[in-house]
């Protein structure tokens, strides 16, 4: 797999960075900004992100099913976009210190990422022919969260502490959703492909 499937691996790397730091920017270091450095409530936090979370697993399955009929970079990509704009808003909500608005601004960024996530495993499997779908997959989707959102919550604690200001943890997460967007752009759309059989 890695002497002939290396370039699947590497796309199936660039298309997950980007929704892993934001999923984590948003799940994880959130619950920190709210209740830290803006002094609010946790419970708020929880509540918010526990709606958010709502949204985002009912909203998965139904971009899952629009990039079966749309095509998965068509999906992927347009969360990709939209994730980018939310970014910037994101923080200013939260800096609101409202209620209503910090859970609007979780809601908004947890269905932007099932936008990515909702085609994403059926874009990562059909990197790779059947009989390496397992192992590039399974590899490819480890190593991103590594390189992704596992390290990203100490950039993100880091970057604030460094520069006193949310927008250096945008800019951060808008890199790796850009390293995204340009992966899928140049990646083939697979969603209709018929180029798997039993023999590959």
């Amino acid at each position: 797999m890695l002497k002939l499937h290396w370039r699947g691996l590497l796309r199936v790397i660039g298309v997950r960075v980007g929704p892993d730091v934001w999923y984590s920017l948003v799940v994880v270091f959130s619950l920190t900004y709210l209740a830290t450095v803006l002094g609010l409530p946790r419970p708020l936090a929880l509540v918010s992100l526990s709606i958010g979370l709502v949204f985002n697993v009912l909203s998965e399955v139904f971009f899952g099913a629009l990039s079966d009929k749309l095509g998965r970079r068509a999906v992927y990509g347009a969360g990709v976009v939209v994730t980018i704009i939310w970014l910037f808003v994101f923080f200013a909500l939260l800096d609101t210190r409202q209620p209503l608005l910090i859970t609007f601004a979780i809601v908004v960024a947890l269905i932007a990422h099932a936008m990515m996530y909702g085609p994403q495993a059926a874009f990562i499997t059909e990197q790779f022919p059947t009989r390496v779908q397992f192992a590039g997959s399974s590899m490819g989707y480890t190593l991103a969260g590594i390189v992704g959102g596992g390290i990203a919550p100490a950039i993100f604690a880091t970057l604030l502490r460094e520069f006193k200001t949310p927008f250096s943890i945008a800019l951060y997460a808008a890199g790796a959703l850009t390293i995204t967007g340009i992966v899928l752009w140049f990646s083939s759309e697979t969603a209709h492909a018929s180029h798997f059989s039993s023999k590959d």
